[in-house]
């Protein structure tokens, strides 16, 4: 009996052999080419026209530094280090600035830095004490 399954199963799958190669249609011989109409074109951020002002601003909003505090300085076309004088230890913070869509970023090691405002207003008013 299992034998008998066995066979009714693979049957189906037998007979299919070899029917791939007769529906497959022709395959052209000429390279497959895109016309400049089928190019999808590439989105490349457009970098703001002042990056010091943008990074500047970033800072800011996201960390409260603001003015001299902040020293600027770029190294490259899109890209720049900024940094400050750590409120809490006296150390030195240092992040990337890179050029975006919508203006700036702050990087560190690569990762993207955020703050949620909410975690970050009860920090700010403990170390303002």
């Amino acid at each position: 009996m299992r034998l008998a399954v066995a066979l009714l199963l693979t049957l189906p799958i037998l007979a299919a052999c070899g029917e791939g190669e007769k529906a497959a249609p022709e395959a052209s011989t000429k390279p497959a080419t895109a016309t400049p109409a089928e190019v999808a074109p590439v989105a490349t951020a457009a970098a703001p026209a002042n990056l010091e002002a943008a990074c500047r601003d970033v800072v800011n909003r996201m960390y409260g530094q603001e003015d001299d505090a902040v020293v600027f300085t770029a190294t490259g076309e899109r890209t720049a280090q900024v940094s400050w004088r750590a409120p809490v230890d006296g150390g030195r913070l240092e992040f990337e600035c890179r050029a975006e869509a919508d203006g700036a970023g702050l990087f560190r090691d690569g990762q993207p830095m955020s703050v949620d405002v909410q975690m970050a207003a009860p920090a700010a008013k403990q170390e303002a004490r």
